[in-house]
């Protein structure tokens, strides 16, 4: 998806969760939101407290069609090519830090149907990327 200028907009969102530093299990959950709005007709679609799953490898997400209520929806998934991602480990005096590469997402079956309710159609089918993702993370250690 471009803006006008052309160029792929990038969206943060703070982020706080627990995840193991082999990336196999944990959790985040991210604040924030974006809204999708058709020019023509107004139509739009909002997505507000994403949710990610290491182990599933998964983000879902609280989806509003319109002015309806939002719901939880299975947005996309992701596959994690470990030669993207650096784990630097937390010392005394430093935090860890896990930062990946950019890296697709999927859309999942879930997440083409609300794209569908809001517009008609979905931007993609569902299998294939929707969204390019890339990051950093700072690591606390957990005490006690």
């Amino acid at each position: 998806m471009l803006d006008s200028s052309g160029s792929t907009p990038c969206v943060q969102w703070p982020m706080k969760g627990e995840i193991s530093l082999d990336l196999t299990e944990g959790s985040w959950t991210a604040g924030g939101g974006m809204t999708f709005t058709r020019v023509s007709d107004g139509h739009s679609l909002r997505f507000t407290g994403a949710h990610g799953d290491l182990a599933r490898r998964s983000m879902s997400v609280d989806a509003a069609v319109g002015d309806g209520a939002a719901r939880s929806v299975d947005l996309s998934t992701y596959e994690l090519d470990m030669t993207k991602m650096t784990v630097t480990m937390p010392s005394l005096n430093s935090p860890g830090s896990v930062e990946g590469k950019p890296f697709d997402t999927m859309l999942t079956q879930d997440g083409a149907a609300v794209f569908s309710r809001a517009f008609g159609a979905s931007p993609v089918a569902p299998g294939d990327s929707v969204a390019t993702v890339a990051g950093r993370v700072d690591v606390v250690p957990a005490l006690g």
